[in-house]
């Protein structure tokens, strides 16, 4: 872990804003009354980690990772003082990956734990899947924040940012698929968000999900331009 992973962790850490998410959503999932089955508790687990937790997630780390940066011009100062720009961009995502996954594994072991109190019959085997759907979240959230990101990076503010991972987040999904549905054109099925939601259906089937593969080639190619956008990006030191 580099020096400005670090910084970025111990600052981000001392803010309180992440904390007061993260415990509402882990309060919901505690205090929830439970289901009746085994499968009813992680369905409501998946629908609540993915269609509410991942915005709420996601907005205090991109306030906290690029808003903050943005306003306060420490992010104009690194670059003044002579930091790669691809460093930074990659930097960022790394804090935002850290941040992801450490919130995710909170929440997956709290619903482990609730799961083992209320006697339900929750198999391994699902376990295993909610444990790979967190990680399926964590990836699309990256993906979300990436391209937030860009656009932060385009125009050097942090609400054209927001307001694309608020439009990602909460509506791209539906969206996709209603302009599938309307033009028999696979919008949905070759964007990223439905090509992890086909790897995901693979993998809970028992086959490799090989949708994950070009998902991946999506997010990185986003990184890529993230950091090419960055670096001829005109900025007043």
């Amino acid at each position: 872990m580099n020096r400005l992973v670090r910084a970025d962790l111990k600052r981000i850490l001392s803010k309180k804003g992440i904390y007061a998410v993260l415990l509402i959503m882990l309060l919901v999932v505690i205090f929830r009354k439970p289901a009746e089955t085994a499968a009813d508790e992680m369905e409501f687990y998946r629908t609540f980690y993915h269609l509410v937790g991942l915005t709420l997630i996601c907005i205090p780390i991109f306030l906290s990772v690029y808003s903050d940066e943005i306003k306060s011009g420490i992010m104009v100062s690194v670059v003044g003082m002579g930091m790669p720009r691809k460093r930074i961009v990659t930097s960022k995502l790394r804090v935002c990956l850290i941040l992801l996954s450490g919130t995710y594994l909170l929440l997956f072991l709290t619903a482990l734990i609730k799961s083992s109190f209320l006697h339900l019959g929750i198999t391994p085997r699902q376990t295993a899947l909610l444990l790979l759907f967190c990680f399926f979240c964590v990836i699309r959230g990256i993906g979300i924040l990436a391209l937030a990101s860009l656009v932060l990076f385009l125009t050097m503010s942090a609400s054209g940012g927001m307001l694309v991972l608020i439009i990602t987040g909460v509506t791209a999904s539906g969206v996709l698929k209603s302009l599938q549905n309307f033009t028999r054109l696979p919008f949905y099925d070759m964007s990223y968000i439905g090509l992890l939601d086909d790897s995901f259906a693979k993998f809970q089937n028992g086959s490799f999900g090989f949708a994950f593969i070009p998902a991946i080639i999506y997010l990185l190619a986003v990184i890529y331009i993230n950091i090419k956008v960055f670096e001829r990006k005109e900025i007043d030191l």
